[in-house]
């Protein structure tokens, strides 16, 4: 396992050494992916749902649905820095029919074939198996105990531990992020509009190469936990292409009265987020024929003044 990290190592700092030919676009890297198939394990939640819900994981929002209840399965590789202990929330919302606005107890668990599921799963994927991966999942012992509420609430929460050692890879991601919680929030959300403000100007004026640049760090993080066989993928003229087509000129404007500033990671992330239409989305593109979304997740590494891209 150590060799395989020192590889990933090396191959982002391969990357990193090649600033110098940003100008000229991304640096080419070929086949980032080291970790043998049997050993790609993708961590995974399944759920069944029967109320509108938020899911957290490590204080980072990866699902939040606010429609009736429905089936979904959320992978977590990419929230998942390391092996280890990890706390997973689930946030049990009132359903769109609820005449008093409260979450009904039996709406949680009304008996052992009507209620709330969640499983804890990983597998390997292949797309070649008719489920898109190897072998079958064990539903049954990976289970997660579903309390519900004692009584009608406005909302209810459950935090589960979940064991990740199963993993090939260790990522630094937000791990030497400032505590943000720390700094003066008024402050901090003029920063944040101002950051927002730039990626916005990137995407509306098409400068896709510098938009690109400025998620190198995000996309090779990525590539590392997903298994990506080639990371050139992320910024191939294609993604080019589409991301002019989709933003440029298309972009809407940030106002203050739109957006709110959300700490999460345990005071280590930072996004800006629409309070109603396209509710918790982050930037927003027009085209003639659909909507887009661009949400990031912003940090600062200790010492740093600058904000970096490190997830969606």
């Amino acid at each position: 396992m150590k060799n395989t990290i020192l590889l990933f190592i090396c191959l982002i700092n391969i990357v990193r050494a090649q600033e110098h030919k940003r100008e000229q676009g991304i640096a080419q890297v070929e086949n980032i992916n080291v970790v043998p198939k049997e050993k790609q394990i993708t961590y995974a939640i399944h759920i069944n749902a029967k109320t509108p819900y938020e899911i957290y994981l490590d204080d980072i929002p990866i699902e939040r649905n606010y429609e009736s209840g429905m089936n979904s399965t959320i992978e977590l590789n990419q929230y998942l820095l390391k092996n280890g202990k990890h706390k997973l929330k689930v946030r049990y919302l009132p359903r769109p029919d609820s005449v008093d606005g409260l979450l009904q107890p039996n709406h949680v668990y009304n008996s052992k074939d009507s209620k709330w599921n969640i499983y804890f799963l990983n597998y390997v994927k292949n797309k070649e198996k008719p489920l898109g991966y190897e072998g079958e999942l064990d539903y049954q012992n990976n289970e997660l105990l579903i309390v519900a509420p004692p009584e009608p609430v406005l909302f209810w929460e459950q935090t589960f531990e979940l064991n990740v050692d199963a993993l090939p890879y260790e990522l630094e991601g937000w791990s030497n992020g400032q505590n943000l919680e720390d700094l003066n929030k008024d402050e901090l959300k003029k920063e944040v509009f101002k950051e927002y403000n730039k990626i916005r100007d990137l995407l509306n004026l098409g400068k896709v190469d510098e938009y690109i640049s400025i998620n190198k760090k995000k996309y090779l993080e990525m590539a590392v936990c997903l298994y990506t066989k080639d990371v050139n993928t992320y910024w191939s003229e294609s993604v080019k292409k589409e991301l002019i087509s989709d933003c440029k000129g298309n972009m809407w404007p940030l106002s203050e009265e739109e957006y709110t500033m959300k700490i999460y990671g345990n005071g280590k992330l930072v996004k800006l987020e629409r309070i109603n239409q396209f509710k918790n989305r982050g930037l927003i593109a027009e085209t003639e024929t659909d909507y887009w979304y661009y949400s990031f997740l912003l940090y600062k590494t200790i010492g740093s003044d600058t904000f970096e891209i490190i997830r969606k």
